[in-house]
């Protein structure tokens, strides 16, 4: 590949991961309410599941969406009850201003809900399947430009997620008092459980 095209790509994917949908929505309110460590868990979960989509497409295998049909709706319906837990936690939680993040438990359950959010996700299905191919010649690619690959992915993806776990971080500040953390959590638990049902309803 040319460096054009891995900046055609960079493009692409910076745009795809800059636009909000669950997977940020789930990072800020992460970030907020357990700082930014927690919020680059989840995003290296996020980028974990690109190199899937990434190795499925240049290996030909995209069909493998349309033929895993049943592990793709568990995987839908386990993130989907992912966030309606954490909507729930925050809703029925009580304000607490501790820095959760060095808590290793909640770094692996966050890399896992990244690593859900993004395979769940129809607009990272979209991309690799209809759009992905667009900027890759997959007939003549080589192991070197599928590392290249994920190095673009991972700058494109993994700087919009941590600059959104750094600015959600930063506003914590926002939040500084029990009383603006608690009408917080009810407004992110609401929204982040109803992000759930939304990602559990889509087809």
């Amino acid at each position: 590949m040319s460096i054009e095209s891995y900046i055609a790509l960079f493009s692409a994917m910076f745009v795809v991961g800059i636009i909000p949908g669950p997977a940020v929505f789930a990072i800020t309110t992460t970030s907020i309410t357990g700082g930014f460590r927690r919020g680059a868990a989840m995003t290296i979960g996020l980028v974990l599941a690109d190199y899937v989509f990434i190795l499925l497409a240049v290996s030909g295998l995209a069909f493998v969406a349309e033929s895993m049909g049943s592990a793709f709706a568990i995987i839908k319906y386990s993130c989907a009850a992912y966030l309606v837990w954490m909507g729930i936690n925050l809703l029925l939680s009580k304000p607490n201003l501790k820095d959760s993040a060095d808590a290793p438990k909640a770094h692996r359950f966050d890399v896992l809900a990244g690593f859900l959010l993004t395979m769940s996700n129809p607009k990272a299905i979209i991309f690799y399947v209809a759009l992905f191919p667009a900027f890759v010649d997959f007939q003549h690619i080589s192991h070197t430009d599928i590392l290249g690959i994920f190095a673009t992915a991972t700058l494109a993806f993994g700087s919009v997620n941590l600059g959104y776990a750094y600015m959600s971080s930063s506003a914590r500040q926002l939040v500084s008092n029990s009383k603006r953390l608690g009408i917080f959590n009810k407004v992110a638990g609401t929204l982040l459980s109803a992000s759930g049902i939304g990602v559990a309803l889509r087809t």
